[in-house]
């Protein structure tokens, strides 16, 4: 009897529909988790699309129903990186940030707009393949989190930059705890700039496909957007407070505050910091405060600097991955384990210049700068 051997799909499907190329990041069992083929396909899409004069737009979008995506393949960095030793160059873990960085720096000075649909969950490196896309839509299904802090790690992919544009505080607190937020609150934060109920994503499919020019997709967009559809926004009763309290220097005075506002949502959210990395929130809150007014390369730059750092051991990421994706026991032990242990020449460590290792963005004929 002969076997017959069938080939898997591809992990990011490309399709040219009408004027736009639709682009689909393709491993819903892993709720489309980065890998770092993927990064690169997207990167060859993306490349291609812009020399193509035909094509005028991008749509991004998650395969299976559950996620857009659900961040990147952060256990087989782990794993590369537990190999690996202090020796990074040239290993998973310095290629992966090193060119999915790139890309996110592609994709913001792409010219030719880019649609993202947030129709489910969308974490870590999926909101670096979207956010910095002209254009984020959400649904009534999106659930949006920057959870890295509790696993030893920062909020990066151009994280840094986007959450320090965030109205007030917004930025600082989702960075920092973590937090999930939906549609609404996205809307609200201008994280997303379109509410679209799922059943109605079909017609933007369609309708993008004729789109001729940017003006007639914002066009489209906004006759598609209905923003009172997705509710009042949950952050805005606690908008006050998120000043107040995420409105410090440093974690400690954040933590402080809360522990004196005299609330549920502040004591609960105290509890949560607690739980995360002392070192990733400290590494966290500086790299936040230092992007404002600095550009999205500028930024991305330094969270490769911090991310080569917690990639190296010893570092809480180890432990991190360990407790939530491997052993699954929930119950990291931080090192150094608490705030005040985290000095100022530990966390200058973190930021300190890589030499030859250094990120250096793509400059691409065509392509808007980001430096």
């Amino acid at each position: 009897m002969s076997m017959t051997t069938v080939a898997s799909p591809p992990d990011v499907l490309v399709e040219q529909r009408g004027r736009a190329i639709c682009l689909t990041l393709n491993r819903p069992k892993a709720l489309n988790a980065l890998t770092l083929s993927m990064v690169r396909s997207l990167r060859t899409a993306f490349e291609a699309t812009c020399a193509d004069p035909e094509t005028t737009c991008i749509l991004l979008t998650g395969a299976g129903g559950k996620a857009f995506c659900a961040g990147g393949d952060v256990r087989a960095v782990w794993q590369a990186a537990r190999e690996a030793g202090d020796d990074a160059s040239g290993m998973l873990q310095d290629a992966f940030f090193r060119e999915e960085y790139a890309l996110n720096a592609l994709i913001a000075g792409c010219p030719k707009p880019q649609v993202s649909v947030w129709d489910g969950i969308t974490m870590g490196g999926g909101n670096g393949v979207s956010m910095h896309g002209q254009f984020r839509v959400a649904s009534e299904r999106a659930m949006f989190a920057m959870p890295e802090t509790s696993i030893g790690l920062l909020p990066d992919v151009g994280g840094t930059f986007s959450l320090a544009a965030a109205p007030g505080e917004i930025g600082t607190y989702l960075g920092l705890t973590g937090a999930r937020i939906g549609a609404a609150d996205l809307l609200y934060s201008g994280l997303a700039t379109h509410f679209i109920p799922s059943a109605r994503l079909c017609e933007l499919d369609a309708a993008m496909q004729a789109c001729g020019s940017t003006s007639e997709l914002e066009e489209t967009l906004g006759a598609m957007c209905s923003p009172a559809a997705a509710g009042p926004p949950p952050l805005l009763a606690h908008r006050d407070a998120i000043d107040r309290c995420f409105n410090a220097s440093t974690v400690e005075e954040i933590e402080a505050a809360l522990s004196s506002e005299g609330s549920s949502w502040a004591d609960e959210t105290l509890m949560k910091l607690r739980r995360m990395s002392p070192t990733s929130l400290k590494v966290t809150l500086l790299l936040l405060r230092q992007a404002k007014g600095k550009s999205l390369g500028a930024c991305l730059q330094a969270e490769f600097r911090a991310v080569q750092r917690f990639v190296s051991p010893p570092s809480d990421f180890f432990e991190g991955i360990r407790a939530a994706l491997v052993d699954k026991d929930r119950q990291p032990q931080w090192e150094p384990a608490t705030l005040a242990a985290v000095n100022s020449k530990m966390l200058a460590e973190y930021l300190e210049p890589l030499g030859n290792r250094e990120l250096v963005l793509p400059s691409i004929v065509g392509f808007r700068s980001v430096l």
